[in-house]
């Protein structure tokens, strides 16, 4: 009798396994929910759009792009991480919001326990920018001034404890300055607020703004890589003023925590083939980023390292997010 129980439990056992996994094959069959934690019109609503694109042609179902900004990424996130673990509703992540998710006071929600990684898209790198009518047009030039001016120099970003606002507290610190943080709630409204004179200066990906810099409304100073971005092979790095001075940025992909590992590689497996498509590449080039794909065990493994790594700048810097 012990025998047969034993058996027949492990006969529904494996058949409730078949099903599980026989359900999950078909995935997706119908509609997935792209949550872009920022407005449109900025580079990260650009990415995100290019990726709905193409993972709606691999996947064969669309990706309806729902841009849902506010509180720094944290709205969306927060929308996405309390959502149904089914891998219907993915968030477009950043590494601002990484930090954002572990170091909001009071955040019901940590990007390390409450996302499953699919994989990285993209790699970026930042830049400084000024008014053309502001009194520095080098790193030098601006680390002078700030010194010699203290409290004056503005410099906005894409919100507080965002990567841009994290790269200029560490700046802050390496140069020995303080320039003051002016939040917006995006690229788009931040770069408006720099052309219109209310800063004098604002750290935002190299991409969205070149047209900007272009066409001689805004200049770029410096960008934050290992070496000169290809689009401003003029333009020096902030390593070449501050050695080792280096801040590269990824976007990716995430799931709510829960979400079947089967879902989460047919997404990867996806994102891997979308990644290679030399399209893609071209067009992340175009924005200055680098296409880059990982494991959604490697990716993990990068978000927990970025927040050490910028964690540890927020709380040298004293910020808080309300």
């Amino acid at each position: 009798m012990t025998t047969r129980r034993t058996l027949l439990a492990a006969g529904v056992a494996g058949a409730t396994l078949f099903a599980t996994r026989t359900a999950w094959a078909a995935y997706p069959e119908r509609p997935i929910r792209f949550i872009v934690p920022f407005p449109p019109g900025g580079p990260a609503d650009g990415i995100g759009r290019l990726i709905a694109t193409h993972l709606a042609e691999r996947l064969g179902q669309p990706f309806v792009v729902d841009n849902r900004p506010g509180a720094g990424t944290l709205i969306g996130a927060d929308f996405v991480a309390k959502s149904k673990p089914d891998g219907y509703t993915l968030l477009l992540g950043t590494s601002s919001m990484n930090m954002l998710l572990l170091r909001k006071q009071g955040s019901p929600i940590d990007a390390r326990k409450d996302f499953v990684p699919v994989s990285t898209v993209a790699e970026t790198i930042y830049g400084f920018y000024t008014n053309p009518s502001a009194p520095f047009k080098t790193v030098p030039e601006l680390i002078a001034y700030a010194k010699a001016n203290p409290g004056k120099v503005t410099c906005g970003n894409t919100g507080t404890g965002t990567t841009p606002h994290l790269i200029v507290e560490a700046f802050n610190t390496a140069a020995g300055v303080k320039l003051l943080s002016v939040p917006y709630k995006g690229g788009a409204p931040m770069a408006v607020g720099l052309m219109g004179g209310e800063t004098m200066m604002s750290c935002d990906t190299v991409g969205n703004t070149n047209p900007l810099v272009r066409d001689g409304k805004i200049n770029i100073i410096a960008t934050t890589g290992t070496t000169r971005a290809a689009a401003f092979p003029n333009t020096p790095t902030v390593a070449e003023t501050i050695p080792g001075f280096v801040a590269l940025g990824m976007t990716g992909i995430f799931a709510p925590a829960g979400t079947p590992k089967d879902v989460i590689d047919h997404l990867n497996a996806a994102m891997v083939d979308v990644v290679k498509k030399q399209e893609v590449k071209d067009k992340f080039g175009a924005l200055s980023m680098n296409a880059r794909s990982t494991s959604a065990a490697e990716y993990h493994r990068l978000v927990v390292e970025e927040i050490e790594k910028w964690g540890k700048v927020m709380r040298e810097a004293n910020v808080v997010i309300e």
